[in-house]
Formats: structure tokens, C-alpha cells, sequence
């Protein structure tokens, strides 16, 4: 029974001495897809709110005023491989996006293969 004893925890100490880590994989530099989201403009930056819902255009507008005093309005910027599409955006357009990239940095940078405006805000 002490031998059984003494090579469980002779095994435990090895194993928990042992060089390995933990790593990440670099899928979050390449990740793609299509994403959901916001436009916020701030001169010629094009901030993305990807992970919020509204209830009502007053809601998304209130949001957007709020966010536009930030240093950083949004975790993402877009950056367009058409560089038409600044011209065709405005700050609370809802768009589909198709990513090719995201550079990891702060925020971080989508590369955007193509994009569709999915609703246009109205100003009030």
C-alpha cells in the first residue's frame, strides 16, 4: 500500500514539474466570417459595434452619442479593401461584414473583404 502510496504521488509531482504550457493557437489572427453590426464614423476611422442589440432607433441613436465621446468607441475598426465604402457609410448604419482578417491590436482591425449596408439611419 506505501508503494502504491509513494508512486501516485511520486507521479503527481513529476507531472505537475513538467516543461509543458499552455498555448494558443494563432486562430484568432485569422479568424473570417461574416459578422452583424454598427458603424460609428469619427473622422476617417470606422469604429464596429458587433455585439449589441437595440430595441428602438432612439436606443441605437442614444448609444451611438454616448460612444462617440470615447477615446475607442467600439473593441473593432474596419478597415476596407474598397476604399468607396468610407464615402457610403454613415455613423448607426447596420451592416453585414465578410472579414478575410482580424489583426490583433488595440482595437483590433477587421480587414474587410466586402460589406452590405442591411439599414441606413435616419437622422432626427
Amino acid at each position: 500500500m506505501k508503494r502504491a502510496l509513494f508512486f501516485f504521488i511520486s507521479i503527481f509531482f513529476l507531472g505537475s514539474c513538467s516543461n509543458s504550457y499552455v498555448t494558443f493557437s494563432g486562430e484568432s489572427k485569422n479568424r473570417t466570417g461574416q459578422y452583424k453590426g454598427y458603424v460609428i464614423l469619427r473622422n476617417d476611422t470606422v469604429f464596429f459595434v458587433g455585439d449589441k442589440t437595440f430595441e428602438t432607433k432612439v436606443e441605437l441613436q442614444n448609444y451611438m452619442e454616448q460612444q462617440m465621446n470615447k477615446e475607442h468607441p467600439s473593441d473593432t475598426v474596419l478597415s476596407f479593401k474598397d476604399k468607396n465604402a468610407y464615402d457610403q457609410l454613415k455613423t448607426g448604419d447596420k451592416i453585414n461584414v465578410w472579414s478575410s482578417q482580424i489583426l490583433e491590436s488595440y482595437p483590433a482591425k477587421m480587414i474587410v473583404e466586402k460589406f452590405e449596408i442591411v439599414e441606413k439611419i435616419e437622422k432626427r
